[in-house]
């Protein structure tokens, strides 16, 4: 009896669990209480909420994890789509959940925590803030670049390297990339 009520328990957690995806640039911490910036979380990545206080979300965030580099987790296994970012003297403790096989990156978990601000319940009005800020932004000087023209390495450098000559705010840079880069490889619209 007391299996199947913890079996209960377990599909209940699992099934209440809230996924969120942050808006912006967010920082993130190593624990709970601490002041001191671990890391940032990219916008756009999704978060399994674990815990929520007043102030502070304990989050998972499933990536992969190049294991020469192991402070950063990327989205996708082998491209360079950064969903989180720690500092180097701030390497965060993850579980593999498969490792790595010919020369692709580790695929992993890690749990951080950040702000109880800037989070969203849906991805869509983010991508499509995305898609219309690039699309009206970056057709005045030149005809429009397909997402699909670039891959998603190329992409973070092609679009820093115009951003001065857009109205584009330095707040959504990360925003637009993550969009260039995800909808380059097809995993949004």
């Amino acid at each position: 009896m007391s299996k199947i009520i913890l079996v209960s328990l377990i599909l209940a957690g699992c099934l209440n669990a809230k996924i969120l995806y942050s808006t912006t640039v967010k920082s993130v911490y190593l624990d709970d209480n601490s002041k001191d910036v671990a890391g940032k979380l990219l916008p756009t990545n999704a978060i399994e909420v674990l815990q929520k206080s007043s102030d502070r979300v304990k989050f998972a965030l499933k990536g992969y994890v190049n294991p020469s580099s192991p402070n950063v987790i990327y989205y996708s296994n082998g491209d360079r789509i950064i969903a989180l970012s720690f500092a180097k003297t701030k390497t965060p403790k993850y579980e593999i959940i498969q490792k790595a096989k010919d020369g692709k990156f580790d695929e992993i978990r890690v749990v951080a925590y950040t702000t109880n601000d800037e989070l969203e319940n849906e991805l869509k009005p983010m991508i499509d803030r995305a898609k219309q800020t690039y699309q009206e932004s970056c057709s005045i000087c030149h005809q429009l670049h397909k997402e699909s023209q670039y891959n998603p390495n190329q992409w973070p450098s092609l679009f820093r390297s115009m951003l001065s000559r857009t109205p584009i705010d330095k707040k959504d840079e990360w925003l637009i990339i993550q969009y260039l880069q995800k909808a380059s490889k097809g995993d949004i619209k």
